[in-house]
């Protein structure tokens, strides 16, 4: 019984010191612990992001923006790091309210997108206009804006609505359009063909009888041209009997506000800015 025990403490030591040359073999076979992945953003380069700002002139200025602080989409700056890469990712991919989804370019080109979105950060989302809006609702409606132009359910319908346009355009983006509005009209979405930059495009036709007409241009295919005049009648013409057809890119039937005061311009941006909905 003695040589029996003795014969198991001496074999002790051998069995330990096995059990943790197992345990180190086992330990360093083993897998490293995962580790989080770096976003796909952060690892772009400045050639990424200089493609992204291609991609996004290409696909996204025309609602967006040149300089994406809005025009018929909604200010972007600032909405990777609102949202986060992966929402703004999805929205790319999938569409969001009135906005269709973005198929024509591959999944790292819309990461290139966000790159460059991240790069804007909040700078232009924080503008804030200078003038007095309640002085500016006087000055909207001394001027009759509201001849052409909706806030609510009051108003007309030859211009875009302005019901919640303090939410997608910037003030310097106001301001400059109100002082040119021919210079870069508001995209208008209600065909396809025209998603680009055409809308409210001015058209001068003169039929083979000599009768004139220009008007804002809202429908057009191979056959026929459909105008609009300021007063909201519309002229269907047959292409077949027209003489010319001139477009006339940088002119608006929206006249300048130039004549306006410093202080009313600044004024009517102000009111412009405080409209986001609910008015």
């Amino acid at each position: 019984m003695i040589s029996t025990r003795s014969a198991c403490a001496a074999r002790l030591p051998v069995i330990l010191v096995l059990l943790a040359s197992i345990t180190l073999r086992t330990r360093a076979q083993a897998p490293p612990p995962p580790t989080a992945q770096a976003s796909p953003v952060a690892q772009g380069t400045l050639e990424d992001i200089a493609t992204g700002k291609q991609l996004y002139a290409a696909n996204c200025a025309s609602c967006h923006g040149v300089d994406a602080t809005g025009q018929l989409g909604p200010n972007l700056h600032g909405v990777v790091q609102r949202l986060g890469e992966q929402a703004v990712f999805g929205i790319i991919r999938n569409g969001r309210g009135g906005m269709p989804p973005i198929s024509s370019i591959n999944d790292a080109r819309v990461r290139q997108v966000i790159g460059y979105l991240h790069t804007l950060g909040e700078t232009e989302s924080t503008e804030a206009a200078t003038g007095d809006p309640v002085k500016g609702k006087a000055v909207y409606a001394a001027n009759g804006c509201a001849t052409c132009h909706t806030i609510g359910t009051v108003g007309g319908s030859v211009g875009p609505q302005l019901t919640t346009i303090g939410r997608s355009r910037a003030p310097k983006y106001l301001h400059a359009f109100l002082l040119d509005p021919g210079k870069n009209p508001p995209p208008d979405m209600t065909l396809p063909e025209r998603a680009g930059n055409t809308g409210y495009l001015l058209v001068h036709v003169v039929t083979n009888d000599g009768q004139e007409m220009t008007g804002i241009r809202v429908n057009e295919d191979t056959f026929e041209l459909t105008l609009r005049d300021i007063g909201g009648r519309f002229y269907t013409y047959d292409k077949t009997k027209l003489k010319t057809i001139e477009q006339e890119p940088g002119k608006s039937v929206m006249p300048s506000y130039s004549n306006l005061s410093a202080s009313d311009l600044d004024n009517l941006v102000a009111y412009l800015s405080s409209l986001k909905g609910g008015q």
